[in-house]
């Protein structure tokens, strides 16, 4: 479980490590998953703060539209 953990966070002390085929395969595999987890979770913030940036420019345009009428 320590190893697995370490693995997926990336951070990896080097005291344990993968010694024959199976356990590099299933390294490497855990370590493509975990890029995946932070690319899914590093995209959706990123979506998140453009939408509200949208959405702020947007009430500002209808608030300028508005003051105009």
């Amino acid at each position: 479980m320590y190893w697995a953990f370490q693995t997926l966070t990336t951070v990896g002390y080097g005291d344990f490590g993968a010694f024959n085929g199976w356990e590099i395969f299933i390294t490497c595999l855990w370590m493509f998953m975990g890029v995946a987890i932070y690319t899914v979770v590093v995209g959706s913030l990123t979506i998140m703060i453009t939408e509200s940036s949208n959405n702020y420019e947007d009430l500002k345009m209808k608030l300028t539209a508005l003051e105009e009428f």
